[in-house]
């Protein structure tokens, strides 16, 4: 009876402490794990919302497209003046309307809705504070589009146009200047470049930017609901990136003015209510899982887009949306007929799979190959029946 009692003793304080055992392996494993590298477990595509603002509004706004398993990376402009109807205010506007600098999560999901993507990270900056993050990865390697001249204020600003190292006042000055239309290509361009830059500062810096010591200064200056450990896990993230080879994008549409609260304002929609964006979201993510891609090739391939249909400015708008891919469209007209049934991809050159690249991107199945040595194109899209304007259909083939 004892020996049976003992048995039993036994069997339940080893079942106690294997219990014990396990959850304490469970509490390590969560303590050791942040929510930047779960995510990345779940799916090694992982997207962030960067925002920087005055206070107010912002004047930097980017979405990055980052893939752990190739270490590649994309960046989406997203200007101030992207239109949309935003439900939560009941009216049509630009998408900085929803902006919060307390609460960016109605940002966020427009975002997402826009990009048809989700967007589990968030990081804010006020301005001081990015003035402040720039200066601790001690400036920014800048490249000046053009002689830049800021004369007001106690401290004048004369840069000449290149590439010059810039502390984070001034970094910040040249991006943001109030009053500018952020639709400009020349604003366009300074974000652009400035981001490119903030990305290879961050890479440069990633060893020392999640040093024990500049941890709890570096998290004063970023407002998100990641915890410190998951800040660290995507700064170690983004310090893997080759800023070289980091694809930049901006959004296509159709600038059209509104009238917002009785001024009129002038607001990019997006081409085709917004799915030439979302399939354009598409393609960078899925590219960026190719180690060996490099989006900077298709920017070097011409195309030829004619319009085979009936439908006024087609081959203009369908231009748009290759470009928006990373081609280059050397020139737009109408083909010999309007009637055309089939949309046709022609390879002009002959060179490798240049044709089957841009066919991928409206789904086109027939692709031909020509060669004209004298072309000076390397590719020629004719549209017809079958194109709905995004894509080709499958059942008119």
């Amino acid at each position: 009876m004892i020996h049976k009692l003992l048995n039993a003793t036994t069997f339940f304080l080893v079942l106690i402490i294997l219990v014990v055992s396990i959850t304490a392996g469970m509490l390590y494993i969560q303590l050791r794990t942040d929510s930047v590298s779960a995510l990345l477990t779940e799916d090694p595509r992982l997207n962030a919302l960067v925002v920087a603002h005055d206070g107010t509004e912002p004047f930097l706004s980017f979405l990055i497209f980052y893939d752990d398993r190739t270490n590649r990376a994309a960046v989406l402009d997203i200007p101030n003046s992207v239109g949309a109807v935003l439900h939560t205010i009941g009216r049509v506007d630009g998408i900085d309307a929803v902006f919060d600098p307390d609460d960016p999560e109605p940002y966020r999901r427009q975002v997402e809705s826009m990009t048809g993507v989700s967007i589990p990270l968030v990081f804010t900056y006020e301005r001081d504070n990015l003035v402040d993050f720039i200066d601790l990865m001690g400036g920014m390697e800048l490249f000046i589009i053009s002689d830049y001249r800021e004369l007001g204020g106690s401290d004048p600003v004369l840069m000449p146009s290149g590439s010059t190292r810039l502390d984070g006042a001034k970094s910040v000055s040249y991006l943001h200047q109030p009053g500018e239309r952020d639709l400009d290509l020349e604003q366009v361009g300074r974000r652009q470049a400035f981001v490119q830059s903030f990305l290879r500062e961050l890479g440069r810096n990633a060893e020392f930017l999640r040093h024990s010591d500049v941890i709890p200064v570096r998290d004063r200056m970023i407002k998100t609901s990641v915890e410190s450990r998951g800040i660290s896990t995507f700064i170690r993230a983004l310090g893997t990136i080759n800023p070289d080879r980091i694809v930049r994008r901006r959004i296509q549409g159709t600038v059209r003015q509104v009238e917002v609260n009785g001024t009129p304002r002038n607001l990019l929609f997006p081409h085709f209510e917004g799915e030439w964006l979302k399939q354009s979201v598409q393609q960078i993510r899925q590219t960026l899982t190719n180690p060996d891609g490099d989006f900077e090739e298709e920017t070097l391939v011409a195309l030829e887009v004619l319009n085979g249909t009936a439908r006024t400015g087609l081959a203009r708008r369908t231009s748009e949306l290759f470009e928006s891919f990373g081609f280059q469209v050397h020139s737009v007209g109408n083909a010999e007929t309007s009637d055309i049934e089939h949309t046709l991809v022609v390879d002009r050159r002959g060179i490798g799979d240049l044709a089957q690249r841009v066919a991928d991107v409206i789904d086109g199945r027939r692709v031909v190959t020509e060669i004209r040595p004298e072309s000076e194109v390397d590719v020629t899209v004719i549209l017809g029946g079958d194109f709905d304007g995004t894509r080709v259909r499958s059942d008119g083939q």
